[in-house]
């Protein structure tokens, strides 16, 4: 079977750039079978995708693994399988431990600490970003306060700005709230 020059599961992508840099990082080589190929183009995807949100690259690929395996890993079986160290793997998943996307669990006779995901994953990820928008916020206002009041137009723009990102923070943490009572009240809830 010959070496492909990209995976047909990352086609979908509009941008090239993503799909370069998804198919530098893995080689899709004769021993990856198309029965894992659509799971390995899914795990590397979420890398990129944390990769351009500002987050750590392996802690995307952690969360994607952690999401479509369904069960928990424990830290040299994470490291094993994304081809990375455990000392990676282990600041990593500390790293989505603290933000509530995963939980630290245990198995009756294993020492070994497992990771699985977090309740409400998804809710997570929007207050994150309900929190970002909260700070940026925050920031922008501490800033208009230094604009003399003779700067008018400008300082209105800005305390424009400044609504703008606690509007956002407001809607975002709203719509967590909606989300989980969704999830609640579904026999289809979250992970």
């Amino acid at each position: 079977m010959p070496v492909a020059s990209e995976p047909p599961a990352l086609s979908f992508l509009p941008d090239r750039s993503y799909r370069s840099m998804l198919t530098e990082r893995y080689e899709f080589s004769i021993h990856l079978t198309m029965d894992t190929s659509y799971v390995d183009a899914f795990i590397e995807l979420m890398g990129v995708i944390s990769q351009t949100d500002g987050a750590p690259r392996i802690a995307g690929r952690i969360f994607g693994l952690l999401l479509v395996e369904g069960r928990p890993f424990a830290l040299d079986e994470m490291a094993q399988r994304l081809s990375i160290s455990k000392a990676s793997a282990s600041t990593n998943a500390r790293l989505l431990l603290h933000t509530g996307m995963i939980r630290q669990t245990s198995k009756p006779g294993d020492r070994r600490d497992y990771y699985e995901l977090g309740q409400k994953p998804y809710s997570r990820m929007i207050e994150t970003i309900s929190t970002r928008m909260r700070r940026s916020a925050a920031q922008v206002l501490e800033t208009e306060a230094l604009f003399p009041d003779s700067a008018g137009p400008a300082k209105r723009r800005v305390r424009q700005l400044a609504d703008f990102y606690s509007g956002s923070a407001d809607f975002f943490a709203n719509w967590a709230s909606h989300f989980d009572e969704q999830a609640d009240n579904s026999d289809g809830a979250q992970p």
